[in-house]
């Protein structure tokens, strides 16, 4: 086997072919031109050798070096076809190698360089999809961050603020963060105690709407909010049972659920999820929807100093009742209503008899424990749409809208009556005894000036008149 392989061309360079090749097709017309002058070289050589057998001779040496010319062209023709065919941007081509010659070296070459470039793309279509998704992150930080601003523009207006207009963007704005998010939050009810749904956006209302969160209960939830602990339930999540029976039963597949809540306490949860098939929250999806929840905490805060401050503005401080600024901004409201629907409008006034005498007498405590409790015999017995105020030191005031003059007198007979059985002191018994004045809009007056002036000069005429009495 050694003596052939030696022998074979396969090995051989393809210069050495060549010249084979060349080699073996020139010897038929050296053959020919040697046997057409032999006679004249050597005159008295015999003519042996049979022509027949030259010929044959001749046209087996010309058919090896056809074979061996047509294998080199062959070779470099497949070869040049595949180039083209990888240069056109086929890489997934390889060109067969059969030779260890130029040509087998040259294919080599090619097919290395082939899955070189072929590598290079693979790992450019891998930097293009991280690109992409970087870049997808970063629009959808920079979409949470302009969201962010705006939340945090709208509550730096400060008293300019509407907080459900304000909670609902905030909430589509942190579910908008991921594809086919949803998102919920949760509120105390109006009267406090239970969480119910305040607003949401793009859930399946009938199984989230209806959820009643309960403080210390032992949903996943109420967890959260008595733990104040983000709780992260998605692909990548220990799959507890509580999870699980948590998942089904709300029809989820992910969420973040994430408590808000300040010095006061608990003031809302807020549920963010999305709908996506083996999906898990990086640590800057739960950031950015955290920082959504901090914006959350802080309108509601607010909010509530917003309240407390307007309260403060319009209540007085020992009573809680209206003070004098809001209910004569409020009878003025309500005359032009009544003129407006034709209807009646009354207004009242209550002065404390002798109680400068009983703040000397008792002392400054009594004198304000005897004003809360006045106060309270005037707040529960206006009616539902009217409104009591404290006007002055011992002065008070009921606005009541729909009633005429003998009705208004009628329940202001009624508090002087209660106000002169009523104890007005915590430790002791003492009583005290009010005037009273009583006005109508129109006949009265057509203003909120006058018609107050009106039920206070009515209070003056029941003070010289002895006291204790209503004037109408």
């Amino acid at each position: 086997m050694g003596i052939f392989r030696k022998l074979s061309l396969i090995n051989k360079g393809l210069r050495y072919k060549l010249m084979v090749s060349f080699s073996l097709m020139t010897v038929v017309p050296l053959l020919a031109c040697v046997y057409a002058i032999s006679p004249y070289l050597f005159p008295g050589l015999p003519q042996t050798v049979d022509i027949n057998l030259i010929i044959l001779i001749s046209l087996i040496i010309a058919m090896l070096g056809f074979i061996v010319a047509k294998g080199v062209v062959n070779a470099v023709v497949e070869l040049a076809t595949e180039a083209r065919k990888i240069a056109g941007g086929d890489y997934t081509r390889k060109i067969p190698v059969a030779s260890e010659d130029e040509l087998g070296s040259l294919g080599q070459s090619i097919n290395k360089m082939t899955q070189r470039i072929r590598s290079n793309l693979d790992e450019l279509k891998g930097y293009g999809q991280s690109m992409k998704d970087i870049n997808v992150e970063i629009h959808k930080k920079v979409l949470a961050l302009s969201s962010l601003l705006q939340i945090g523009d709208i509550i730096s207006a400060g008293s300019t603020i509407q907080i459900d207009p304000l909670l609902e963007m905030a909430v589509e704005k942190a579910a908008s963060l991921f594809d086919t998010g949803f998102g919920v939050l949760y509120m105390p009810r109006a009267e406090g105690g239970d969480f119910v749904m305040k607003t949401a956006h793009n859930i399946d209302k009938e199984k989230l709407e209806k959820v009643v969160i309960r403080i210390g209960g032992n949903s996943i939830m109420e967890k959260a909010m008595d733990e104040k602990s983000v709780v992260k339930i998605d692909g990548g999540a220990k799959m507890q049972k509580e999870f699980d029976d948590f998942k089904k039963a709300y029809n989820l597949k992910n969420a973040l659920v994430i408590p808000i809540y300040s010095d006061r306490g608990s003031l809302g949860l807020l549920l963010v999820g999305n709908r996506l098939v083996d999906f898990r929250y990086s640590s800057d999806d739960l950031d950015l929807v955290t920082v959504f929840a901090k914006h959350i905490t802080i309108a509601i805060e607010s909010d509530l100093l917003n309240k407390k401050n307007e309260e403060l503005i319009t209540r007085d401080n020992l009573t809680g009742l209206f003070n004098k600024r809001f209910v004569l901004m409020r009878l003025e409201e309500e005359i032009k209503r009544a003129i407006f629907y034709q209807r009646p409008c009354s207004f009242i006034v209550f002065n404390i008899d002798n109680f400068k005498s009983f703040r000397e007498t008792k002392g400054e405590l009594a004198a304000e424990e005897a004003l809360k409790r006045i106060a309270k015999v005037v707040k529960d017995n206006t009616i539902p749409v009217g409104k009591a105020a404290r006007i002055g030191g011992d002065e008070f005031a009921m606005l009541l809208p729909e009633k005429n003059k003998r009705e208004a007198s009628f329940i202001a007979e009624e508090v002087r009556n209660k106000i002169g059985s009523t104890n007005v002191l915590k430790e002791g018994t003492a009583s005290l005894t009010v005037s009273v004045g009583v006005s109508e809009n129109p006949i009265d007056g057509a203003t909120s000036d006058e018609l107050f002036k009106k039920a206070f000069d009515a209070m003056k005429q029941a003070k010289s008149s002895g006291k204790n009495k209503v004037v109408s």
